[in-house]
């Protein structure tokens, strides 16, 4: 089977970018190198892309968020998230996955994988992506995020939606032929 990846044009006023991020691409080859996780076999399809981007780059830390079907690289936490290079098969698209710390396998934390930006894909990159907290069954809700400036007196307006930043930069798309 030969695999494939492309990077998606970027949109009308984003900034072209020439492949994944160096931060991330120092992750990938960091987590090859040390050998003591893991990676997702679905992940190497983007390993010549990655590698090429972070040759020479310290790598960053934490490297990486592990799940089974996902993987973020380079990631960095926020308190209602995490952002970073995402990589997800399709079964991964608008679930909720458990994943742990590349640096601390101990320490798991449960994100909403944002859906697939093509259906027909069995696997993408994404950089710059968001991967919100997700809430266990039974568990108390955390306080809804509100914009600068709203005063969340108003249930049911827009102000008290939480807000979710959007993607950065393009996406990659790995699909395989016989």
């Amino acid at each position: 089977m030969e695999d494939f990846c492309w990077f998606l044009p970027p949109k009308v006023g984003e900034e072209a970018t020439a492949g994944p991020p160096a931060e991330a691409g120092a992750a990938m080859l960091a987590l090859c190198e040390g050998q003591q996780v893991q990676i997702p076999g679905f992940a190497m399809a983007f390993y010549d892309a990655l590698a090429a981007a972070g040759e020479g780059v310290n790598p960053p830390t934490p490297l990486a968020l592990l799940a089974d079907d996902a993987l973020l690289l380079a990631p960095v936490e926020h308190q209602d998230g995490w952002r970073g290079l995402l990589l997800a098969e399709d079964t991964a698209a608008g679930q909720a996955r458990v994943f742990r710390l590349a640096d601390d396998p101990q320490r798991v934390v449960t994100l909403l994988v944002p859906s697939a930006p093509d259906a027909a894909t069995p696997a993408w990159a994404a950089a710059g992506s968001w991967l919100p907290i997700a809430q266990s069954p039974g568990s108390n809700p955390p306080p809804a995020a509100l914009p600068p400036g709203s005063s969340g007196d108003s249930p049911g307006s827009s102000d008290d939606q939480p807000t979710t930043p959007a993607p950065d930069t393009g996406v990659v798309h790995c699909g395989g032929s016989s």
